[in-house]
């Protein structure tokens, strides 16, 4: 009959009531059960596009949604009691974490610049201490690991390897207030190995060593600087006695491997 109406096409009353209230597009303002407010886009009752939420606890994100999470590009921050806000991360988010680029600040005015993965440093990125330190290199799950230059407070600096954020493996240190070059290994942020010299300008660093560092020769300098890294890098280190010097020979020499000339 003509007056009759697919069943597929009837609405009840209800199913109308709720499409009415359904949050779609716009909406200036919005509150949560836990007094959050969100102010922004929506898409079938989830945030989607771009919007600012400021919690309870005075901690604001204005940038992009997608399915109900933070994801694109945003900026997160805190808001004190003066309504004064402190940038707290401004960069790349993926399902609500911060992941991508982006640049994170720290209470005691440190700052991390870098790559991010589940809100925490991973990857290449720049880290400046409150202490006025510096390191530029790896990271890995929040922690320094890898490749990395670390300057210090001083002026000095280290370059070389990082294992849980610590000194770990080949490195160098540039002793710039006393004017020195340090060169070797270090496990577990000691150094295990390690040879000095002085570097060509010493005398221009703050605090230069009143006299330089006494030229030292061995007679087979390259085996026992190989060998003696070799041993630390792979587990085996021994610490020469220094009053048994060492006469054991290496590759069927028979000259002491050791021996110091002044």
């Amino acid at each position: 009959m003509p007056f009759l109406k697919a069943r597929s096409a009837l609405v009840s009353r209800m199913e109308r009531l709720e499409n009415s209230a359904r949050k779609n597009g716009w909406r200036h303002a919005f509150f949560t059960p836990f007094n959050d407010r969100y102010i922004g886009q929506w898409k079938r009752d989830v945030k989607e596009g771009k919007g600012s939420l400021l919690t309870r606890s005075g901690r604001l994100y204005e940038g992009d949604w997608e399915r109900g999470y933070r994801h694109g590009f945003g900026v997160f921050s805190f808001k004190g009691n003066e309504d004064i806000l402190t940038l707290l991360y401004r960069g790349d988010w993926k399902n609500g974490k911060m992941s991508g680029d982006g640049e994170l600040h720290y209470p005691d005015g440190s700052f991390y610049k870098g790559a991010m993965k589940n809100s925490k440093r991973h990857g290449y990125g720049q880290m400046w201490y409150a202490d006025g330190s510096f390191f530029d290199g790896d990271f890995y799950k929040d922690l320094r690991e890898g490749l990395g230059l670390f300057v210090y407070s001083n002026g000095n600096r280290y370059e070389g390897f990082w294992l849980h954020d610590l000194k770990h493996g080949k490195g160098r240190i540039y002793h710039l207030d006393s004017g020195q070059l340090q060169e070797g290994v270090w496990v577990e942020d000691y150094c295990i190995y390690s040879t000095i010299e002085d570097i060509p300008f010493r005398q221009t660093s703050v605090t230069p060593t009143p006299y330089p560092v006494d030229k030292i020769k061995l007679l087979q300098p390259d085996c026992v600087c190989t060998r003696r890294e070799a041993e630390v890098l792979e587990g085996n280190i021994k610490i020469c006695d220094v009053a048994e010097p060492c006469s054991e020979s290496y590759e069927g020499e028979s000259t002491p491997i050791i021996d110091v000339v002044n």
